[in-house]
């Protein structure tokens, strides 16, 4: 059971809330708006399972790194209290579970499996050698309403795309001012990011105009998929979050502390874009 408790640490599986609600919303867009228990059980298994996958190679990949890190060197496996043929464990049988579930949804799922773990596999390399190593992590994250269309559909809808553009730009945002707390550290052992390029007060600049660009694609979907105004109060209420968030955590210099919440803000623009999504759908 300690174990257990430690490997659910090391992946935070509670972090699943950044990108479900999004699944859910591709999944009911796909049916429109009709709720089939199965299918909503199989985008929250297929998600919970690739998602685990992806925290567990990056935390394998990333043993060394998190090892030399003040902010990380206490997580499970960097501190040693999880040692590494657990998480190398994780890694093999969530990805098995993974394909094993999309080849039970359909074809395309099945087909379109190995690129998504490809993908979450390369990312953590990303930071050894380009700064947008951020718009990786985006791209991973936008994939979730695609999924969930998927489940539902087994084809896809061009619109989808921009949803998860916006999805994107959105996520990319928030990796670029997670990155900026590892400033210095970053610079010390020539990792790359936004931060360490342009410096922390321009990265949050570089954020806010991801932020706005989001923004324009959500509003633009909720016109492409014929939502009511419900979906346009979720994304009213996203942006007021967003002015807030940047508010309270504006750095004055290029030294950052960011405030625990800054993440729940974004959990929450995340369930209120698509909770208001789907009510309108619905």
């Amino acid at each position: 059971m300690n174990k257990i408790l430690l490997i659910s640490k090391s992946v935070k599986i509670h972090e699943t809330l950044f990108s479900l609600p999004f699944a859910y919303f591709g999944c009911l867009m796909a049916s429109q708006g009709q709720i089939n228990i199965v299918d909503v059980g199989l985008v929250s298994l297929a998600l919970f399972l690739v998602r685990t996958f992806g925290m567990a190679i990056n935390r394998y990949i990333d043993y060394d790194i998190d090892k030399l890190n003040i902010r990380t060197k206490f997580r499970p496996l960097a501190s040693g209290a999880l040692s590494k043929k657990y998480i190398l464990g994780v890694i093999i049988i969530s990805s098995i579970l993974f394909m094993s579930l999309c080849f039970y949804i359909n074809q395309f799922a099945f087909y379109s499996s190995p690129l998504v773990l490809l993908l979450m596999f390369f990312y953590p390399f990303t930071k050894r050698f380009t700064i947008f190593c951020s718009f990786v992590l985006g791209f991973i994250l936008s994939i979730a309403p695609v999924g969930g269309w998927v489940v539902a559909n087994g084809n896809m809808n061009f619109n989808i795309y921009i949803f998860s553009l916006a999805i994107m730009f959105w996520a990319s945002s928030f990796d670029m001012i997670y990155h900026t707390q590892d400033y210095d550290f970053q610079k010390q052992h020539d990792l790359q990011s936004f931060g360490s390029k342009f410096g922390i007060i321009n990265t949050f600049y570089i954020a806010v105009a991801l932020d706005v660009f989001s923004m324009i694609l959500f509003i633009l979907c909720g016109y492409l998929f014929n939502l009511n105004f419900l979906y346009f109060l979720g994304c009213i209420l996203g942006f007021g979050i967003h002015i807030v968030k940047y508010l309270r955590n504006w750095p004055k210099s290029d030294k950052i502390n960011l405030k625990p919440e800054f993440f729940r803000w974004n959990t929450l623009f995340s369930l209120l874009i698509s909770s208001f999504g789907i009510i309108s759908i619905i």
